[in-house]
């Protein structure tokens, strides 16, 4: 965690942290978290819901994407990889196919796409908080020395609502290719898609196996 989060956390403790200052704080230590191996599911919890969705583009006059596009894009690009490569990935072994190496390209494709889309929807997230704490502030009456003044303050709100509705539509297109291209992978390859996660655990067997490796040397 950087030297400000740890800051704002240690204030947010001791009583000296805004509330919204905490709870970005928090936010963002969450969002740390899955960012090493983001899931679909991390990416979905951040972008706009297709109704929300809806409403920002009705609101704003935004385009999110043609979401038959959107669909299609995501998925043929699995697709199309996948047969295409089949011959040239897929290996036999023992008289039988072996998909291993198609399965590991085609994880590094989806994850490629979801470590993108959950960097746009971290993003837009923290475009809207920017975007609530300006309203909150501008409509609170009891703030003295930094209240948002008359002159021009409105227009500053409405500027940080309109980027974080432009990023709401980039998180969410892109998280409709992440989440089509999961689909076509699962159906493919029969399981669904997970992110890589290092396992530094070592069974028992093999425990004892290093220990008798170092005793005698190699």
């Amino acid at each position: 965690m950087s030297d400000v989060a740890n800051t704002i956390t240690h204030n947010a403790s001791a009583g000296k942290a805004s509330p919204a200052e905490a709870r970005r704080a928090n936010e963002g230590r969450a969002r740390a978290k899955g960012y090493a191996a983001p899931s679909l599911a991390d990416v979905q919890n951040l972008v706009p819901n297709d109704d929300q969705m809806a409403k920002i583009t009705s609101s704003f006059g935004i385009e999110a994407g043609d979401a038959d596009e959107l669909t299609g894009l995501g998925s043929n690009m699995i697709r199309d990889q996948y047969t295409t490569l089949e011959p040239v990935l897929v290996t036999m072994y023992r008289g039988e196919p072996n998909y291993q190496g198609l399965k590991i390209h085609l994880d590094r494709v989806v994850d490629g796409l979801v470590r993108s889309a959950y960097g746009a929807a971290e993003f837009y997230e923290k475009r809207r908080l920017v975007a609530k704490d300006a309203v909150n502030a501008f409509s609170n009456e009891h703030r003295d020395e930094d209240r948002i003044g008359i002159d021009g303050g409105a227009n500053r709100v409405d500027g940080l609502r309109e980027i974080a509705a432009q990023h709401a539509a980039k998180s969410y297109s892109l998280a409709c290719v992440a989440a089509w291209a999961c689909a076509a992978y699962e159906e493919l390859m029969g399981q669904a898609w997970q992110p890589y996660v290092a396992n530094n655990s070592r069974s028992v067997s093999e425990q004892a196996a290093a220990l008798r490796n170092d005793a005698l040397g190699f």
